[in-house]
């Protein structure tokens, strides 16, 4: 399935159906026949998209449709799955794709996916984030990567072992 067959009618996701005659509109626009057509779409949407279909396809079984860490699975798991949301800002990019890829034994397994398609997801997560916090979220993933650049290099030395489940909020 691609991402475009993922979110195609769902009028929440960015590439629903939308008003009628939407379709052909884009499609005159798309032929230089008219300039404007309602609101423009952003091209960040197709990554987003893919994102989404990422998530739902890896992710969401343990961390939930709200990536709360209350997916279906999650009360199976011998520990609770954070919320991403959360984790957005207590971890650095690099750390968010070594943790998605490499798994956080016991409770999540390394995930089948490339560090492109992890930054895929962290770019839909940040979309999920109320608006009243990403401020906040933001300030503190900056403030974890200027730790990093004042550490060195750890991107590439192994993170030991963590335990999300005393995090707050889990």
């Amino acid at each position: 399935m691609t991402s475009q067959d993922a979110s195609a009618g769902r009028p929440d996701s960015p590439r629903g159906r939308g008003a009628p005659g939407t379709r052909t509109l884009r499609a005159l626009a798309g032929a230089g026949l008219i300039v404007a057509a309602g609101p423009a779409c952003s091209p960040e949407e197709p990554r987003i998209a893919e994102g989404q279909a990422l998530y739902e396809a890896n992710c969401q079984s343990c961390h939930g449709e709200g990536l709360r860490g209350d997916g279906p699975l999650a009360s199976q798991l011998p520990v609770q799955p954070p919320s991403i949301l959360e984790h957005l800002g207590h971890h650095t990019r690099a750390q968010l794709v070594r943790l998605i890829t490499g798994g956080i034994p016991p409770a999540m397994p390394p995930a089948p996916v490339t560090p492109e398609q992890v930054q895929l997801i962290v770019d839909y997560a940040w979309t999920r984030v109320p608006e009243s916090e990403v401020a906040a979220l933001r300030a503190m993933q900056q403030q974890m990567e200027e730790m990093e650049m004042m550490m060195g290099d750890t991107a590439a030395s192994p993170m030991p072992e963590m335990d999300h489940s005393a995090m707050p909020g889990n």
